[in-house]
């Protein structure tokens, strides 16, 4: 049985051919018929092909890999900031809070758990992979502190409009109604009302300037109506009581930043900023930097 001829050595003979050396030449030197020396430069050519192929298609999936990795890092950064002032908190016909859509994020009430802050990547499978990655990152009880930080100030938001509302019914003697009453008897305060004044006050407590002034515009008209500004929204019906009503919606306006709910809102923005500073770091090193660093266990199964 003729002897093998090791791989090492037709490479060698690829190498030769490459460098302009004869099929002939090579046969004669290396004492081998031609025809086993042109077997064995194909076949080192081929399995020279056949890396150089497999190389691309690691280098490609690896490339993809990081990509996506570091497509969850920009929307995490996204995430990262003060919701605006006008963040709408709106509640289900149940009275529980409707899912807050944020960028790349939602806070949600589960009745299990109350208000949490679930990131828009957090259930795909790269989300695990990212952790592998970063597996003694500072990240990542950076931004478990960031979620403390948004869902306590979500919370200072909306006991400051709930705060709102309590004033509204307890200065007026009349009830925030959900549901506007068909009949002409009722008499309430409009949500508007709630809605308006909450949008000042949160403007007022993130040092936002806001011109709006309700309670220069604030009017009674003779059918029973409190209004914002001639024709404007409805606050309030309390036919023949109108004026009066009028005075005490004012009044609670210009005591809303007196209330202790109103000064938690720049306290809750500042603990909010100062941990999102320190979540924003280790994602813009990653960043700035274009690759996710460390293994998982996708990347560890790829060999060069």
């Amino acid at each position: 049985m003729p002897k093998k001829i090791p791989i090492s050595v037709k490479r060698g003979w690829l190498k030769d051919f490459e460098e302009g050396k004869s099929e002939a030449n090579i046969a004669r030197d290396s004492q081998k018929a031609l025809n086993v020396v042109k077997r064995g430069i194909q076949e080192a050519k081929l399995e020279h092909d056949g890396a150089n192929a497999r190389s691309e298609i690691i280098k490609e999936a690896l490339v993809n890999h990081q990509k996506q990795l570091l497509g969850i890092v920009a929307r995490v950064l996204s995430a990262l900031e003060v919701p605006p002032s006008n963040l709408e908190l709106r509640r289900e016909k149940n009275g529980a809070l409707a899912p807050i859509p944020l960028p790349a994020a939602l806070v949600k009430y589960e009745p299990s758990k109350g208000l949490i802050v679930e990131l828009s990547d957090e259930n795909a499978p790269q989300w695990e992979l990212l952790k592998e990655h970063l597996k003694r990152n500072r990240l990542w009880s950076a931004l478990e502190q960031w979620r403390k930080a948004l869902v306590s100030h979500i919370k200072s938001r909306l006991d400051l409009e709930r705060k709102i509302a309590m004033m509204l019914e307890s200065e007026t003697g009349l009830r925030v109604l959900g549901e506007i009453p068909d009949d002409k008897k009722t008499s309430f305060v409009f949500p508007a009302t709630v809605k308006l004044f909450y949008g000042v006050a949160i403007n007022k407590a993130l040092g936002i300037p806001d011109e709006t002034n309700p309670q220069e515009r604030i009017i009674a008209t003779a059918d029973g109506y409190v209004l914002h500004g001639e024709g404007g929204t409805k606050l309030a019906y309390y036919p023949g009581r109108q004026e009066e009503c009028r005075d005490k919606i004012i009044k609670v306006f210009n005591k809303i930043p007196d209330a202790p709910e109103f000064g938690n809102i720049p306290a809750s923005t500042d603990d909010l900023r100062s941990a999102i500073k320190k979540a924003k770091q280790p994602l813009e090193d990653v960043h700035l930097l274009g690759l996710v660093s460390g293994q998982c266990r996708i990347c560890s199964q790829v060999s060069w």
